[in-house]
């Protein structure tokens, strides 16, 4: 039912990969305000140079350059902006499509499924760092200042939300349901855009300091139980709400050395155990996957290997 309803509008297999250039380019222009603060920074510092910036990717700290953290997260989000308008441009005025059918193939998004998949995960995430806590509670450090704090909060509470929606909009809503229409078989799609996931976080710099493969990993899996939720739901509303509880946690509770997000958050970790993490979330994983396919009286997973009806003659 999901990737029915790409059969609305135009669909060309050209669109799509025309689609995917031109979103490409709208990450590039919204890079372009952080980019301008970097280098004017670099400008102004002798100790700094162009090296300094290009380096920026895989060590993202604003400190460096004398950028507060909060604005600095704030033009980083930016880039998403950007991306989010032209994909939508897209869907709109180039497909001649709802945009909500990139996001459900239900007469309406469903808000409270946003609601619910965000505070099943973030409730995991508080649950698995009091434990965490509870065993080495030497390795927190209260990081509370409410003068950044609450600047922080309003971004993420305003910006944040475009990020993850972006990302899954786009891999999860857009991609998966292009590949769809060539494929005809559900795992192809959802194998892909899993993939494509994981790769365009390699830059991330949490592959350089914790290791490519564990990294990919994690990034892959997480591909793989969003695009699994969207075909068993017919509708992206977990698969948001899992995505925005991931990075508000990131953003707001707790903070590491080396991640992709660096902001003021409540609490930093002076010790970051890559693999312990990876198995915690495969067995919050699996259980989010439960508790979302009996709440929602699921049909058994073998739905992934269904072929895809599209229902018309029409070539893609």
């Amino acid at each position: 039912m999901f990737f029915k309803v790409s059969k609305e509008g135009r669909h060309e297999w050209w669109l799509y990969l025309a689609g995917v250039f031109f979103v490409l380019m709208g990450y590039t222009l919204g890079q372009m305000p952080l980019k301008y603060a970097l280098e004017a920074a670099a400008s102004a510092d002798p100790n700094l140079d162009e090296s300094d910036v290009l380096a920026f990717a895989s060590d993202p700290d604003f400190a460096k350059f004398g950028i507060d953290l909060n604005f600095g997260f704030f033009l980083l989000l930016l880039m998403f902006v950007g991306a989010s308008i032209v994909l939508w441009i897209l869907v709109v005025h180039f497909h001649r499509r709802e945009w909500k059918t990139v996001i459900t193939a239900k007469p309406k998004i469903n808000f409270n499924k946003i609601l619910f998949g965000f505070a099943l995960w973030f409730g995991f995430g508080i649950c698995s760092e009091i434990a965490m806590y509870a065993f080495n509670p030497e390795d927190y450090i209260f990081n509370l200042n409410w003068k950044s704090f609450v600047p922080l909060l309003i971004i993420c509470l305003t910006l944040l939300p475009i990020q993850s929606s972006f990302e899954e909009v786009f891999f999860r809503g857009y991609l998966m349901q292009g590949i769809g229409r060539i494929s005809r078989h559900k795992w192809v799609p959802l194998l892909i855009s899993s993939l494509l996931f994981g790769l365009i976080h390699s830059a991330n710099p949490e592959i350089e300091k914790f290791g490519f493969w564990i990294m990919q990993f994690y990034y892959m899996g997480a591909g793989l139980l969003l695009g699994l939720l969207v075909i068993m739901d017919d509708g992206l509303e977990l698969a948001l709400g899992f995505h925005a509880a991931t990075n508000m946690y990131s953003a707001l509770i707790i903070g590491y050395e080396g991640a992709a997000i660096q902001t003021e958050t409540l609490f930093k970790t002076v010790e970051y155990n890559a693999t312990l993490k990876l198995v915690v979330f495969l067995i919050f994983a699996v259980s989010y996957y439960l508790i979302c396919a009996r709440r929602y009286e699921w049909p058994s997973i073998k739905k992934i290997f269904d072929p895809i009806r599209l229902d018309y003659d029409e070539t893609v």
